[in-house]
């Protein structure tokens, strides 16, 4: 959405496209960042944004199911036993992945540090 988006990144995007998934965690993220946004003409181009990105991901959003549950709960207490808390949303997600042998794309390196999956920043790739 940006106006000059990083070049690096959008062409990772495009050459990863084919392989990359959401979870529908990711989806309510994006949604409650919408929803607090003032009425507009920015929210409505956020919404159809988000219209167009999960039209194009169909059949590549994944669900928080009990299978995934059952993985971010043992991801959970695992991190506990170590004293680690890990945040609810971002553990939901890397739970996603982790179910579904997935990486996870994402800048935010830091909240996932402790969460069992694999990492790639396309920022630095």
């Amino acid at each position: 959405m940006r106006k000059a988006p990083n070049a690096d990144v959008v062409n990772w995007m495009r050459e990863n496209e084919r392989q990359l998934f959401m979870s529908a965690i990711t989806v309510g993220e994006i949604k409650s960042g919408i929803e607090g946004l003032p009425s507009g003409q920015r929210k409505r181009r956020y919404q159809e944004w988000l219209s167009g990105l999960t039209g194009r991901m169909e059949g590549r959003v994944l669900s928080f199911n009990t299978t995934v549950a059952t993985v971010w709960g043992q991801m959970v207490a695992g991190a506990l036993k170590k004293g680690i808390t890990l945040s609810a949303v971002d553990s939901q997600i890397a739970a996603t992945a982790k179910r579904h042998s997935l990486i996870i794309a994402t800048r935010n390196q830091r909240d996932f540090a402790h969460a069992d999956v694999k990492i790639v920043n396309p920022f630095e790739v």
